[in-house]
């Protein structure tokens, strides 16, 4: 699984990151989530509305190979990797990964970092709060980039 995983990041034109089923991944979590909030709600349909559009507008060039300017190619696999970035959390509690979207395990939904103690619980939602609309103002910056970009 490793040498596909490495041959498809080196081969392949734009990233193997689904900008949309990172978004369902997230409005998932927080659906039985007893800590979720109206607004992360709020932003995660958002993130859903901008990231589905995001996909489908300017991902699908990537998969014609007549369309595959590379400037254009270069800024859609630079919005994908700071979309990774953007679930990256510089000081996770003790136990858990720095990525928000990882899980503890194949068999606990929601937000593993949300399952840390009462007294990280806050600091836990606001970091998730934090990754989610960065993430969307990252999506809606590519929309306006790839809008303006007259290569289109």
């Amino acid at each position: 699984m490793t040498a596909e995983a490495i041959l498809r990041l080196s081969t392949d034109p734009v990233l193997p990151f689904n900008t949309l089923d990172i978004a369902l991944d997230i409005q998932n979590k927080l659906k039985d989530d007893p800590l979720r909030r109206p607004d992360l709600l709020a932003t995660a349909a958002s993130f859903r509305t901008n990231s589905s559009l995001f996909q489908s507008e300017f991902m699908r060039p990537a998969n014609d190979p007549k369309e595959r300017d590379p400037s254009h190619m270069r800024m859609l696999n630079d919005v994908l990797r700071d979309l990774e970035k953007s679930f990256l959390i510089p000081s996770p509690p003790p136990g858990f990964s720095r990525n928000i979207l990882f899980g503890l395990n194949r068999h606990t939904s929601g937000f593993a970092i949300l399952k840390a103690t009462q007294e990280d619980v806050n600091r836990s939602l606001s970091q998730v709060s934090t990754s989610i609309s960065s993430a969307e103002m990252l999506i809606c910056s590519g929309l306006e980039l790839f809008e303006n970009d007259g290569s289109q």
